[in-house]
């Protein structure tokens, strides 16, 4: 599963993904992120990663879809290491309340995408 939430407006975006290694890597390689030191065993020590690249995509993996509380808590930590990638590549100086929307954004799009 791939979601995809602008951040600001439509240049900068945060891309959710969860999986096995298999489709988190299909879904890298489609953001233009490196593949290369992904390991089989990718989730067995990570409840979830968030991966950066010069651009202003960066892309939250989970092994699977977030629904317990625990979860949860790991998809809003992992959204606000990629809005802190945003805001640090493009100048902005942490408006407290426009970075607490960005993550909230995040989190709501992606639960709101949940799996039938």
């Amino acid at each position: 599963m791939k979601v995809t939430i602008p951040i600001l407006n439509n240049e900068y975006k945060a891309v959710f993904c969860c999986g096995d290694e298999s489709e988190v890597k299909k879904v890298l390689k489609d953001c233009y992120h490196v593949t290369d030191d992904i390991s089989n065993d990718f989730f067995d020590n990570h409840r979830g990663l968030c991966f950066y690249d010069s651009s202003c995509h960066p892309v939250i993996a989970m092994p699977k879809f977030p629904e317990t509380p625990d979860e949860i808590a790991t998809l809003a930590h992992e959204a606000s290491h990629a809005v802190n990638d945003i805001f640090r590549k493009i100048g902005e100086t942490h408006s407290d309340e426009i970075y607490s929307h960005s993550v909230g954004a995040i989190v709501r799009k992606v639960l709101e995408k949940k799996p039938k």
